[in-house]
């Protein structure tokens, strides 16, 4: 009796744990992005996407690799835009744990943790932000965003398109994108025939303009291209205008219009021209599904609209859930492997519409993708692209 009661019991331990569902394993993830500090603006709605990807991966059952099923867990670092607090936040995410990275948006971040990440051959970092050149390597570190020339692209073209003959150009000295490609743009308008007649510098949070401003318009370029951020791009279309310049304002950067509201009016912003990827509210306005779908999702979550960088940082944790579920492994050499053999048709669940390659992957050999910047122009409080015909 004995026997046969324990038995019983036995197989009906045996049948309850087969009905349960099983456990997932865990999986640490980082990320770095300006969080609070002067870029918060960028950097905080790109750490909500993330987590919105995550509870909708998680939602649906996790990452399937190697018979397991994994649930992401998120460690945030901050790295206020600041390259030192930066290195740290990273040395810390990876010390607690996290195997895979995505971030960061700073060119003057991004360069000071390269060392780091090289040092890390074991950590995978996904960068959805910055346009530094030279942070990638096809390796361990990709990026899902467009380089610094997919931005300058646009401007060129936009002085080409528009006959302009001269040009004086204006950059953020820090900004690791805008100093590395300076003479790469100036030497393009030059083909194009546009005379660049003045070069000033600026410095992020600079509030008083008026010492470049005065040299530029004494050479009375047809227009000014303003390559830095857009607080400092505001506060030099406004003090140009009161030093009486009246010539097209070109901003070179990715400008939420409730930012540039803050030190301009809508009117003092009517015409000026911008050069960036498109963003989500973008797809949103042409009536893309997934981009509408994310969109509602993100309102719901955060009560608050997704940022102009949101959808590259949702798209970077899909990217790699479907490295890790390719590679059917949650090891980084093997994840490494199938990010550099992923193809833009492996993701179906990407707002952003990247151009494969023509191998028809996503990333090349150096980890970048294909996703260039269009013309823009400010009309009625926003950006709207500017057709160019």
């Amino acid at each position: 009796m004995r026997k046969h009661l324990a038995s019983m019991l036995a197989i009906a331990g045996a049948l309850a744990i087969a009905g349960m569902p099983a456990r997932s394993a865990e999986l640490l993830v980082g990320e770095i992005h300006p969080i609070t500090g002067p870029a918060s603006f960028y950097g905080a709605p790109m750490s909500n996407a993330i987590k919105l990807a995550i509870k909708e991966i998680n939602d649906a059952g996790g990452i399937k690799a190697g018979g397991e099923s994994y649930t992401l867990t998120l460690l945030s670092g901050d790295d206020q835009g600041n390259p030192t607090i930066g290195v740290a936040a990273l040395r810390k995410v990876i010390g607690d744990g996290a195997k895979y990275i995505f971030g960061t948006l700073a060119s003057g971040v991004a360069p000071a943790l390269k060392p780091v990440m090289d040092a890390n051959p074991g950590v995978t970092q996904i960068v959805d932000g910055t346009l530094a050149p030279g942070i990638v390597n096809g390796k361990n570190i990709f990026r899902n965003q467009t380089t610094q020339l997919g931005y300058d692209a646009p401007i060129v073209d936009l002085v080409k398109f528009k006959k302009y003959k001269t040009a004086a150009i204006m950059t953020d000295r820090f900004h690791s994108g805008n100093m590395g490609n300076e003479q790469k743009i100036v030497d393009a308008m030059t083909a194009n025939g546009a005379e660049v007649v003045a070069r000033e510098y600026l410095k992020l949070n600079d509030t008083d303009f008026s010492a470049q401003l005065t040299n530029i318009a004494a050479k009375k370029p047809d227009a000014i291209i303003l390559r830095t951020y857009p607080n400092e791009a505001a506060l030099i279309t406004k003090q140009s205008r009161q030093l009486g310049y009246e010539g097209q304002i070109i901003w070179n950067a990715l400008a939420p219009p409730a930012t540039v509201l803050k030190n301009i009016s809508d009117a003092e912003m009517d015409g000026i021209l911008n050069g960036y990827a498109p963003e989500i509210s973008d797809y949103v306005a042409l009536g893309q599904d997934k981009a509408i779908k994310m969109a509602e999702a993100y309102k719901a979550m955060f009560n608050a609209e997704p940022g102009e960088l949101s959808a590259l940082s949702y798209d970077a944790v899909y990217i790699l859930k479907a490295a890790i579920e390719k590679a059917d492994s949650v090891e980084n050499e093997k994840v490494n492997v199938a990010l550099q053999q992923l193809k833009v048709a492996d993701i179906p669940q990407i707002v952003n519409p990247y151009e494969a390659h023509p191998d028809g992957r996503l990333f090349d050999d150096q980890g970048e993708v294909i996703f260039s910047g269009t013309p823009h122009i400010w009309k009625d409080g926003r950006w709207h692209p500017y057709p160019m015909q």
